[in-house]
Formats: structure tokens, C-alpha cells, sequence
């Protein structure tokens, strides 16, 4: 088993079958990297909010907005005794949202704050906590990323063999904390609204993050990499904007592409070819690149080398692949069910229109085509598996139901 085998929860083929049949990539090469990140621990102020007491409300709009700044021009403006006043703004001004110079009142930043989004907030107490940024750009890493039961967040003194450990030139840039405040959707990259003003509390920290990048070209030709973390194996947008916005990854792994070699990779199609004992294949390289090795029917399923859900799949041999294919439109239809029925009972309270569509996914791996649910359920009433055909309605009528609740 392969040291990134180990690391990821998922087979390294299903990101090469996402990129393929779920982005439209045609995928040419599959990278395993260690992308650095720096690991900033910051103490911050953490901010609650409320419902402003009526007075409250009124006293801070009307010092912002009214230019209203003494007691007695606050009192007489909202018709108050001037000590209830004067109450009201010494307790604001004890949750920080007002000072006081030479006897007329002013706003703090949190109260201004305060003022504009209808809220009292007020400073309760100081938070610490690790924010991640990568090593390039110093731009934050997504919340998924903290989540210690799906992500690894590897030391440099132990580093896993099999891995492009990248190096970074940069050090962390400390406008990161004040732009990621900023950020507006800053509570997605693990910096909820409540918490102000993070303060780095010592040096940043180097760590190595692991991800499977697939290089890739999309329907206009366009290079696309395409990035997959521990936690899912479905290309992260975010990851994979990185990973293309970084002129020191991109050309890393342009580095690679050029330096790969046809002829050694279909040499290595052949030696699987050979060590699994396959006879009456062909090995091609289609149009648009991809590296097929040809099968007959026999090839597949409990009475040959191989498992029925392997074709139409891919093997990973370093960073290049292949895919085992058959000819045979009906083998590739009774994989087609057999993969259904194996969604169908990991299905679980899964919606029904997901399920369908990694159905027509894996019709799109087949090269299935017009498939609809109606087909799917003749070719399973002609293959007489007549439990799937059941599931089948079943799906259909839960789809059905679900669309009627939404409409």
C-alpha cells in the first residue's frame, strides 16, 4: 500500500474519475503534494452581540448621527431627565462603546460599529486559536482544513515518502490577519464574525498539508489543476484556486509534465498487463490523450483477473495511469447495474437526486449514453435482478416526491 494510499480515506483513482467524469477535465498527469502552510497561533477578541435597549439605541444614533455629544443636549433632544441619561451613557461607556473628553461624549470604533448594524456588541473576553495560511501567498486555508478527524497537518520532521514536498521562498505575511478580518466571507476560512482583531502570539509555524493534484485540460484546452484533500474526494474549489493561482506550484508541475514519458508509461500498462496474466489486449492512447488498455469481456468479473468495478476505472502507476476498457457494450451495462445496486446500498437517507446523479456518472465512465431511469430499470428487468428493480422504483418514486415538495 502506498504511503499516499495510507493517508487518504479514499482510492487515489477517485480523483482521477471526478476530474474525468464529474469536471470535464480529461486528466493527464496525478501529483501527490505537500503544499506548505503556515500555522499562526493569535489571540483575538471575541465579540457578542445583542438587542440594544431602547435608550441605548437612542443615545448612541444620537450622538452619531445628530452630532449630539453632551448630556444636556441629549437629554433635551429626547425629551429625558438628564440622570437617566447620564446613567445610560455611563454604562455604555463601561462596554466600551463611548469616552468622554472635557465633557462630551464620543463613539469607540465598537460603538460605531454598534450603531451601524443595529447591534450592541461588546468585547467579552480574548480568544486564542490557530489560523492556516499557505506558504506562498500567506491567503487563508478553508475551515475543513482545522478539522483534526479528516486533515493531516504534517510536521516538517515527518514528512511521508511518495510525496513533491514544494518549497516556499516566502515567509508569512502579517497583513494576512488584518485582511482575513476584513475577509467577507471570513467565517468559511475559520474566522467567525464574534472574534476581532487577531494578534499573533510568536512566530508562525511550517507545516505540510497533503493533497492529490490532478493536471488536467478542460473542453476549451485550458490547463486546469484540480485539487483533492484528505477530507473529500471532490475537487476543492478553493484548494484548486490556489493551486492554479501559484506561479511557483504551476511551473513545479509543468516541470513534471514535461519531463514524463509516453513510451514508460504505456511500458508500465504493459508490465500490469503482464503481472495479472492478460492475453488478447491492446494498448491505446485516445484522441484526447487518455492511455486505454483494451480487454476482452472475459477479462472482467468473478470468473476473470479482474473485478468487475475496475473498468472504466483507472490504475495509478507514480503520476501517470491508465484505464482498463472493454469493447463490450453489455459488460460495461452489467457494470453499470452492479455499480447501481453498490450506491443503492451504501444509499443510506442519501437524496434521491444525488444518488441519481453518481448514477449518470458512472454511465458517463461507461460511456453509457441516453441513459434515463427507465432505461436503467429495462436493463435491469432484462438482466433479472429483479430486487435492484424494485430499488430502482423505489428511487424513482423518492425522486418523484422530492421534486413535488419543492415545486
Amino acid at each position: 500500500m502506498s504511503t499516499r494510499t495510507k493517508l487518504f480515506p479514499y482510492p487515489e483513482q477517485r480523483a482521477l474519475e471526478d476530474a474525468a467524469f464529474e469536471r470535464e477535465v480529461v486528466p493527464t498527469r496525478i501529483h501527490s503534494l505537500l503544499l506548505p502552510v503556515w500555522k499562526v497561533t493569535v489571540q483575538a477578541t471575541v465579540v457578542v452581540a445583542e438587542d440594544y435597549d431602547l435608550i441605548d439605541r437612542y443615545l448612541s444614533r444620537g450622538i452619531a448621527e445628530a452630532g449630539l455629544s453632551t448630556t444636556a443636549e441629549l437629554a433635551g433632544f429626547f425629551s429625558l431627565e438628564p440622570a437617566l441619561v447620564d446613567r445610560a451613557l455611563r454604562a455604555l461607556e463601561a462596554v466600551g462603546h463611548l469616552g468622554i473628553t472635557e465633557g462630551r461624549w464620543w463613539l469607540t470604533d465598537i460603538g460605531l460599529r454598534s450603531v451601524r448594524e443595529g447591534k450592541r456588541y461588546e468585547v467579552v473576553n480574548e480568544d486564542r486559536r490557530e489560523l492556516y495560511f499557505d506558504g506562498f501567498g500567506s491567503r487563508p486555508l478553508p475551515k475543513f482544513c482545522y478539522d483534526p478527524t479528516k486533515v493531516t497537518l504534517l510536521p516538517p520532521d515527518d514528512l511521508p515518502t511518495g510525496f513533491h514536498g514544494l518549497f516556499t521562498r516566502w515567509s508569512f505575511d502579517p497583513a494576512a490577519l488584518p485582511a482575513l478580518s476584513a475577509h467577507p466571507d471570513r467565517a468559511r476560512l475559520n474566522l467567525p464574525e464574534r472574534i476581532d482583531n487577531p494578534r499573533p502570539l510568536g512566530p508562525p509555524e511550517l507545516g505540510y498539508l497533503p493533497l492529490i493534484v490532478v493536471r488536467g485540460a478542460s473542453r476549451s484546452g485550458r490547463h486546469r489543476y484540480l485539487a483533492y484533500s484528505q477530507a473529500s474526494g471532490e475537487a476543492d474549489p478553493d484548494l484548486g484556486a490556489l493551486v492554479e493561482s501559484t506561479p511557483d506550484i504551476a511551473r513545479s508541475l509543468e516541470h513534471e509534465q514535461r519531463a514524463a514519458n509516453p513510451e514508460h508509461e504505456e511500458q508500465r500498462a504493459r508490465d500490469w498487463i503482464a503481472r495479472n496474466g492478460l492475453t488478447n489486449h491492446r494498448v491505446a492512447r485516445l484522441p484526447n490523450g487518455l492511455l486505454r488498455v483494451v480487454l476482452p469481456a472475459r477479462s472482467f468479473g468473478p470468473d476473470g483477473p479482474l473485478p468487475l468495478y475496475q473498468l472504466g476505472s483507472f490504475v495509478v502507476r507514480g503520476n501517470g495511469f491508465f484505464q482498463p476498457w472493454s469493447d463490450d457494450a453489455r459488460l460495461r451495462q452489467r457494470a453499470l447495474l452492479s455499480r447501481t445496486r453498490s450506491l443503492l446500498a451504501a444509499r443510506s437517507r442519501a437524496d434521491a437526486g444525488q444518488v441519481w446523479a453518481r448514477v449518470e456518472r458512472v454511465a458517463r465512465q461507461l460511456e453509457i449514453p441516453g441513459l434515463d431511469r427507465a432505461k436503467l430499470r429495462d436493463l435491469a428487468v432484462r438482466s433479472g435482478a429483479e430486487a435492484l428493480v424494485v430499488q430502482l422504483e423505489e428511487l424513482d418514486r423518492d425522486a418523484r416526491g422530492s421534486h413535488g415538495a419543492t415545486s
